[in-house]
Parts: structure tokens; sequence; C-alpha cells
């Protein structure tokens, strides 16, 4: 048993020898980020004897998907397998793994030496505080027979004095350089636990059986796809007063902690969506029934009366939406001409379309993101102030323009005359339709609602009230322009709209019409256009009658 054990670790430990010198030099060439991760190719050049070769080429990467793994040899042969194998080691064969390690180690001990010196002018500082102590019990009691000599007091006060100084801004330097190793080390263990994808310390190959016709050499490429990649749009609008176009560059915010840096890559972009153990939907047949509801203390009870009777019709979409912000410096005017952003090629895909990025890039696999420019265009625009006084009195000064080619959904950073704005979302648009931007809040014009009547009708019929609220309501808006320009505003309010027979919404009037009523295809929203001279007011009254149920609660009558 002692000789087959021998003979086994003999056998593994010469495989593994074997296997090593069998892994080839290879470089990351080309990448291609999705969504939710990253397609690599690798080559390799390599010299194979006529035979049976078996070639390996190295992969740092955290996660790899061993099903994703294929290969091409460009040479005189066959291949008889590719595969992605796993080696265990004693540590990470990453790079930047084991310097993030070995830069925490010498942090921490950059700290202990800075405590430790800290700690030394503490009891220096003890010292002197000992020697005061001293002075203030023992001197008073000597000065009774011998008084100092002025020059030696003045000497020892101005002793106490510097190195009480000395002693301070040294200990407040310490102080300092520790906060700063602490944030270093801070940030490497944030790094390090970013970048700690490998759950086991192993070196992983892709493992080629080549069976070459003669002695030659051979190009290999091969790709897989890795995890903890990805990318999204970050796009940058630009827009001033005197133009009716605007300039809309979308950029790739690529982050990748892979593993494994792509240095001098050829980098695309894509929006398709790699399927991972998806299956075709079948169909099944489509029942209705009435809905039954259960309460556990009451048992079957009736579907709840009333809902959202008028919820939706009191809310109108607002085009101020939440994101991240770019922190891009607006450019400066100068007399030279303006360089222009370098521009991706695109390639439509029957099911997507990729960006190639027009130089090879290098990219780290760190926690930082990275921004790179894929197109930018200048599209016409149409400029106007938007407002929905019953939802937010604020007015916005918009554009609306027109998508040349499909955008995908993201963050949205605005600038108007040069000067940041704020922030909003893009929604996914396709070629020819319409979008709308929030160039930022207007303080030149002024919008106001408000309720100037609620008159509620009661009927008695001798002691008994009458069962049914009727109450007529009428609101007035008043949008206002102070300055001494022209401006057009478009202004978006709302009657309820019932959803239940037991609320009705009746003798509704309208001062002035409306330019457009179920804005946008939402029932009861109504779209007034208003261009208002310098100086100039307008007012929007709306007037109708609702009637309901006494004692019944109304979803969305906030009156």
């Amino acid at each position: 048993m002692k000789k087959i054990a021998v003979f086994s670790f003999f056998l593994v430990f010469v495989c593994f020898c074997v296997f090593a010198e069998n892994v080839v030099p290879s470089r990351i060439s080309k990448v291609t980020v999705f969504a939710n991760k990253a397609q690599i190719t690798r080559r390799a050049s390599v010299k194979v004897k006529k035979g049976l070769n078996d070639i390996s080429l190295e992969v740092k990467a955290f996660r790899v998907d061993k099903d994703s793994v294929t290969a091409k040899v460009f040479g005189s042969g066959e291949i008889l397998s590719v595969q992605l194998k796993r080696i265990y080691l004693e540590r990470q064969p990453q790079e930047n793994i084991n310097k993030l390690r070995q830069k925490i180690d010498k942090l921490n001990a950059e700290r202990i030496k800075a405590a430790d010196e800290n700690n030394v002018l503490s009891k220096k500082q003890e010292f002197l505080d000992s020697i005061i102590h001293f002075s203030s019990a023992q001197v008073p009691q000597d000065l009774k027979t011998s008084f100092p000599k002025p020059d030696m007091l003045k000497n020892m006060l101005d002793f106490l004095d510097k190195t009480y100084s000395d002693i301070n801004e040294h200990k407040e330097a310490l102080s300092e350089k520790i906060k700063e190793i602490d944030k270093e080390i801070d940030k490497a263990k944030r790094e390090l636990a970013s970048l700690g994808g490998a759950r086991h310390k192993e070196k992983k190959v892709i493992n080629i059986l080549f069976s070459s016709s003669k002695n030659q050499s051979v190009n290999i490429e091969s790709s897989y796809i890795v995890y903890q990649a990805s990318w999204r749009p970050l796009y940058k609008v630009e827009a001033s007063g005197g133009s009716q176009e605007i300039n809309l560059t979308m950029f790739a915010d690529i982050t990748q902690k892979t593993g494994e840096d792509w240095n001098n890559v050829e980098l695309r972009i894509s929006n398709a969506i790699p399927l991972s153990g998806m299956r075709l939907p079948s169909p099944r047949s489509w029942f209705l029934d009435i809905r039954r509801f259960y309460n556990k203390s009451k048992g079957m009870r009736k579907p709840a009366f009333g809902g959202n009777a008028l919820t939706g019709a009191w809310k109108a979409e607002s085009v101020v939406q939440s994101a991240g912000a770019l922190n891009y410096d607006s450019a400066l005017k100068e007399e030279a001409e303006e360089a222009h952003l370098a521009a991706a090629k695109a390639r439509e895909l029957p099911l997507s379309f990729e960006y190639r990025l027009p130089e090879a890039v290098n990219i780290a696999s760190r926690e930082k993101n990275t921004l790179l420019p894929v197109f930018s265009r200048q599209l016409k625009g149409n400029f106007y102030y938007y407002v929905v006084p019953r939802i937010n009195p604020m007015v916005f000064f918009v554009c609306r323009a027109e998508a040349d080619s499909e955008l995908l959904p993201g963050r949205l950073n605005v600038y108007f005359e040069g000067t940041y704005t704020g922030k909003t979302f893009l929604d996914g648009k396709k070629a020819g339709e319409e979008f709308m931007i929030n160039l930022g809040a207007a303080r030149d014009i002024k919008v106001k609602e408000e309720k100037i009547s609620d008159k509620v009708k009661e009927t008695f019929f001798g002691k008994l009230k009458r069962q049914t609220i009727i109450r007529d309501l009428v609101f007035k808006i008043t949008v206002e322009n102070l300055t001494d320009k022209p401006k057009d505003v478009h202004i978006l309010d709302s009657v309820p709209v019932s959803k239940t027979d037991k609320i009705e919404v009746k003798n509704v009037k309208i001062d002035p019409s409306p330019a457009e009523k179920n804005y946008q295809d939402k029932e009861g929203v109504m779209l007034w256009e208003v261009n208002l001279a310098p100086g100039d007011s307008r007012e929007i009254k709306i007037q109708y009658t609702l009637t309901y149920p006494k004692g019944t609660l109304i979803s969305g009558l906030d009156l």
C-alpha cells in the first residue's frame, strides 16, 4: 500500500509538471460586454509537433461559464477536445489580489509604527507634566532660601514651551497620518472584497487537445463567458436657448471585477441578452372565473367596493425622475475648434446591436467604473415650458425630441447653456419615437392652482337627511409670464374619472377648452398649449359636480 501511495503521488506530480509545461502564454485581444457578463477572446501562438498536442491557456477570471468555452486552431490538423480545467493552489493566482494583500500588510505595519511613535510622544508629554507638577510643589519651598536667577527661569520656560509645541505638532501629524492610513486600509479592503470572486484558490486553464498533421506554428483563439462584468448606458444632453437642437451623447458605464485585466483590447458593448438555461414558453388554456376573497375571521366576503375610484384621474406623469449624475465640467468657449468625441462603430445584428470602440482600451479589474463615449448625435427639439399644477406647482423648461435610432434606458444628465442643471432618466426609445427631456426648473413663469368653490348640497325629508352627497367644485389655474419675452407653456390638469356607478362626475365645464383631451391616452387628463406675451397672464377654470353615497370613503378624493 505504501508503494502504491508513493507511486500515485509521483504520478500526480509528474502529470502536474507536464501539464504546467504545456501552459502557453496568451493575451486577451477582444472583449464584448453585455448587461451582466462579458465574452472574452484570448489569442496565443505556439509551435506544435506532428501528432497529439496538449495545449493549455491560463484564465485568471474568478467565474467562468465552463459550457461557454470554445477554441479555434488556425493550422493543419484537428481539434479533439476543448474544456475548462481547474488546478487547486495554495494561493490565488490573481496578481491584483496578491498585490492588495501585500499593500494591506504594508499599511498595517506603517500604522503600528506610527502608533508606537505616538505612544512614545505621549510618554514624553507625561514626563514634562511630572516636572511641572514637581516644580509647582518643590520650587516654592526652595524660593524661601534661594530664588532662581531670571536667565535660568527664562531658559526653563523656553525649553518647556518649545518641547510642548514640538510634541503637540508631532502628535497631530501622526494622528493625521494614522487617519490616512486607516482610509487606505479600508479602501484596499473594500477593493479586495470586490475582487474576492474566487471562493477557491485555483488556477483555471482552457485545455485543448490538438492533433497536428505536421510540425508547425499555429495560432489559437479561445473565447469564454465571464461574470462580474457589466455595462449600462449613461447619457449627457446639452442644449442652448438659441438653438432648436440638442446634443445627445451616450456613454458606456462599464464595471469589471472579473479578476483579470483587459489590457489593450478591442472592446465592444452589446445590448444582446445571452440566454442562460431559458426554455421556450408553452401555451396553456386560459380560464376565467369569479375571484373569491377569503377572510379567516369572517369566512367568504364580497369583493371590495370602490377600489381606486379616482386615483388614476388625479395623477399626471411628471418628467422629473431620479438617477445618478455624471461629474462633467462644462466645456469652455475658446477660439480654437472644439475637439469631438470619438464615435464607436455601430453594427446591427438580427436580435441586438453592438458598438465597437474605435481604439484599443485598458480596463483593469477593480472596484471603480470606466466611462467610455459611444456616440454623439444632434437631434431637433421643440422647446417649451411644462407644468402639472395639481401634482407640482413648479414649472419646468423641457425639450421634446425625436429619437433617430434605438436608445436604451439609462440615466440622463442635463446641461443647459454649458451649466449642469440636473439629472433624469431616459426610457428606451425606438427610431422615430418622441421623448421629453427636463432641462431644469424655471423661475420666470408663475403658476397657481386654487379651489375657489366647494358647495355641498343636502336635502331634508322631515328629520332624515338625504343619503347622497352632492358637491359642486370649481378650480382656477392662473399662469403668468414674468419676463419681457413671449413664452410657450403647456399646462396639464385633470378631472376625476369614476370607476364605479356609485360615484358620478357630471356637469363638467372647462374654460377655455383644452387643446387635447385624454392626453397620451390618460382618461380625464387635459392639455392646454398657451402662448404668453411678455407680462401676460391667463386663467383656466374647471367646474364639475360629484355625487357619492354619504359616509363612504372614496379613494382619490383628497379635495
